[in-house]
């Protein structure tokens, strides 16, 4: 029932990453830009494709997709941060009370 799964797969002279959430019945592979599943070269391709797509649903897509790149936690928490302190240029003001920032 409640089952996370990310697999590599053999398909069609290739190899499919496929994903299993607990809200699916069943593995589904990753799709690409076009709506179609992308065929993998190799086991270990679809392997890293799966894992990363795992990560990005527990992590959420910017921690995961930084920390499969290369990045790191602390650096995509601060581009979080700047994300939500500055829109358009301008600084939104913050204000400490009784030890916790809140946003006006």
């Amino acid at each position: 029932m409640n089952e996370f799964q990310g697999f590599a797969e053999p398909r069609r002279g290739g190899w499919f990453a496929m994903l299993r959430f607990a809200s699916d019945g069943q593995a589904e592979p990753v799709l690409g830009a076009g709506g179609d599943p992308i065929l993998y070269a190799d086991e270990l391709s679809a392997t890293k494709a799966a894992l990363a797509h795992v990560l990005a649903y527990f992590n959420g897509h910017l921690v995961a997709s930084r920390e499969i790149a290369g990045g790191s936690i602390k650096a995509a928490n601060i581009e979080n941060a700047e994300r939500l302190l500055f829109r358009k240029g301008r600084p939104i003001p913050v204000h400490t009370v009784k030890g916790k920032k809140i946003r006006e």
